[in-house]
């Protein structure tokens, strides 16, 4: 892994970072991650990104695997996947550090289309210290305004074509498939993530894919690895420990807001998903701002 690149975050983050660790940069789908200490398991779904490891150790569960992400690894992650990650190291003399960005379509498109060595080479190159280069550069650039505007296109582009390159090109080239079962899911999809709390209405999630239902039935499950009904679920329950861990929310409001109609059905579906009622993680919360609310 370069060192520079790891520099350049830790200085951006020095001047940026946000009291939850998330640092959002001007590049769009861009941001950085830093912890000063472990964190408790989280649970999210994924947009298609790549995510660079810089300092520190992160466990991740997708689609029932499990691995540990070190300094120097890279993630790619191809479909909207819910995920189950926790930072199993960090401190603050060494935080974890991590930078990630959403994968664009649109660019896979342009490449796969234009780059003929993109299709796929018979041996797949280490791209690594290329990848970790066109980082450095684009992270350099954060703080010049000007400059970013003219060059950051052009290394977004060249971020994309090293990872198409890569062991995992192959994976990420299908995203670039206008026609491809990970863009068709990936319509219905967004159509979730707009509105999770709407009942969810199977045959427009298939005609938005362009699938019968059956089939939109098996491929759904074959990218996310649940249904949409367990997909939508997943996206409730992580709407609904943000909004516990917002002041001012008590268990009947956040229940409703996130589509679920009984209260009680509520707390059994998140106590199944986090270990816990929403209500301890409502009190932890109450605890940490000190006003006892």
């Amino acid at each position: 892994m370069s060192e520079e690149l790891k520099q350049a975050a830790l200085r951006y983050t020095g001047r940026h970072n946000k009291a939850d660790g998330i640092t959002v940069t001007p590049v769009r789908g861009l941001h950085l991650i830093q912890r000063t200490a472990p964190s408790e398991l989280e649970h999210t779904v994924v947009h298609p990104l790549v995510c660079v490891v810089l300092q520190g150790r992160k466990r991740v569960t997708m689609a029932g695997s499990a691995r540990s992400y070190d300094a120097g690894d890279t993630m790619v992650v191809t479909g909207n996947v819910p995920t189950m990650s926790r930072i199993s190291q960090a401190s603050v003399a060494n935080p974890y550090l991590a930078l990630a960005l959403d994968l664009d379509a649109t660019v896979i498109t342009d490449l796969v289309m234009s780059a003929p060595e993109i299709h796929p080479p018979p041996i797949a190159p280490d791209t690594g210290e290329d990848l970790h280069d066109a980082l450095r550069r684009l992270m350099r650039l954060l703080d010049q305004p000007a400059s970013l505007a003219v060059l950051k296109d052009g290394l977004i582009r060249e971020i994309h074509y090293w990872l198409l390159l890569g062991s995992q090109g192959s994976v990420i080239g299908r995203l670039g498939l206008p026609d491809s079962h990970l863009r068709r899911i990936a319509r219905a999809v967004a159509i979730l993530r707009a509105d999770p709390a709407k009942p969810v209405q199977i045959e427009r999630l298939a005609a938005a894919a362009g699938m019968s239902r059956s089939a939109f039935y098996q491929h759904f499950h074959a990218i996310t690895s649940l249904t949409p009904l367990q997909f939508q679920k997943q996206l409730r329950l992580i709407e609904a420990r943000r909004l516990i861990l917002s002041k001012g929310k008590i268990m009947s409001q956040v229940a409703f807001e996130v589509g679920y109609e009984s209260a009680s059905q509520f707390s059994r579906e998140y106590s199944r998903m986090y270990g816990q009622p929403p209500i301890r993680h409502k009190q932890a919360a109450s605890d940490r701002w000190g006003d006892g609310t």
